[in-house]
């Protein structure tokens, strides 16, 4: 069996995650080392692609090198902090911004927006992939893993980030709202299925808890989340035993 892991930066690791040893707590990681001490030689091939800002725009920019080519039966897309995430500049402005040629001026812009941040995040109510788009592009997804014969396409949800990120970025947690329902809505397809990671993270304790930044996962955060991933591919490998156990 073969796995892919299309993920944005929370599959990665980072500096301050860790210790020394910063990939080995991640939970791709994790999962593949558990998975291989659970079935040895016959462990599933887990390949990871995580990519730092990626949206579900770049899921599907890569599907054909990353699922058409490779065939996995079992597809992780893990994206979506990014896409709802209120933005001061998007994409092309922050370029068009950083390449001004005078350093003054170009530095005179960036101590603007970093001083009036919160006002113009809510005069503007800007992000990478607007709530419509977004919807749009998972159901493209969900046609092209059909297409390919994915046998079992998990989406994982986003984590509603603490009041501080938002006093920062208003509208960010209502955004996350509405798209963790567009992936919701998705498991009406029997081949879909969700991991609640913003649900195991309130539960668990909260960002305080699982996370380093009101972002990104701490160690315990990665270890659970692989915890929960393993626990959905077993039950792909052998899903008369997970019949078994929720009967029990």
């Amino acid at each position: 069996m073969k796995i892919a892991i299309l993920a944005d930066s929370l599959a990665l690791p980072r500096e301050d995650v860790g210790g020394e040893e910063l990939l080995e707590v991640t939970y791709p990681f994790l999962l593949d080392q558990s998975l291989r001490r659970q079935f040895g030689a016959a462990a599933p091939l887990i390949f990871e692609r995580g990519m730092r800002r990626r949206t579900i725009e770049y899921v599907l920019d890569e599907w054909n090198e990353l699922v058409e080519l490779r065939k996995p039966q079992i597809v992780i897309v893990h994206v979506g902090i990014v896409d709802c995430a209120p933005r001061v500049f998007l994409r092309r402005e922050a370029s068009l911004v950083a390449n001004i040629r005078w350093t003054w001026l170009r530095n005179r812009i960036f101590k603007f927006t970093h001083d009036h941040r919160r006002r113009i995040v809510e005069f503007r109510r800007k992000v990478y992939v607007p709530l419509p788009r977004f919807e749009r592009l998972v159901q493209q997804v969900i046609e092209k893993a059909r297409a390919t014969d994915v046998k079992s396409l998990v989406f994982i949800n986003i984590i509603r980030p603490p009041d501080s990120v938002e006093a920062r970025s208003p509208g960010f947690q209502s955004n996350v709202i509405a798209y963790n329902q567009v992936l919701q809505a998705q498991t009406k397809h029997a081949f879909v299925s969700l991991i609640d990671l913003n649900r195991m993270v309130h539960d668990q304790g909260g960002p305080e808890a699982l996370m380093v930044d009101g972002i990104h996962l701490n160690e315990r955060g990665h270890m659970l989340l692989a915890q929960q991933l393993e626990t959905r591919i077993n039950a792909e490998i052998n899903p008369d035993l997970s019949v078994e156990s929720a009967a029990n």
